[in-house]
């Protein structure tokens, strides 16, 4: 993959990411509704009541940094990390129930999706581009792939 392809890839995965901060994340029975950018600056204290979702976002942050930089191992591991602690929100109901906390009744909303598919995208973007280099330098007789 050329220097300008991966760049604009990871470029459109930050956008989508950051676009899911404008967006509905969550929304209540009362017709409230929160973006992403509001959970984000409120839910990094969820992990008194066990849920540890708002983790992925300094993770991805990191990933993306790891990718701009061709860290691609790096960027595949912290975004596999972050999109793992991301699809912990689908248990965040009960476990903040279970901490004693109460908690409303709510619906994911497309501020959510469309963050957790950034996240998802960047892992599988990252690890392809491992895979990349890897048939690439394999294809040069074993040599590590140039970088451009």
């Amino acid at each position: 993959m050329s220097t300008l392809a991966r760049r604009a890839l990871f470029a459109g995965i930050a956008a989508a990411w950051l676009a899911s901060l404008a967006l509905p994340a969550i929304h209540l029975p009362s017709g409230a509704a929160y973006d992403g950018a509001e959970l984000l600056r409120r839910a990094w204290a969820a992990p008194r009541a066990g849920v540890y979702a708002w983790y992925a976002n300094p993770l991805f942050v990191a990933a993306s940094v790891a990718a701009v930089l061709r860290w691609l191992r790096a960027a595949g591991v912290l975004s596999g990390v972050a999109l793992v602690l991301a699809l912990t929100s689908f248990a965040a109901r009960p476990l903040a129930r279970a901490s004693g906390v109460a908690v409303p009744d709510w619906s994911f909303g497309a501020g959510f999706y469309l963050w957790l598919a950034a996240l998802a995208a960047l892992c599988a973007a990252a690890w392809g581009c491992v895979a990349c280099e890897r048939s690439a330098a394999s294809a040069a007789g074993g040599k590590p792939a140039e970088r451009d």
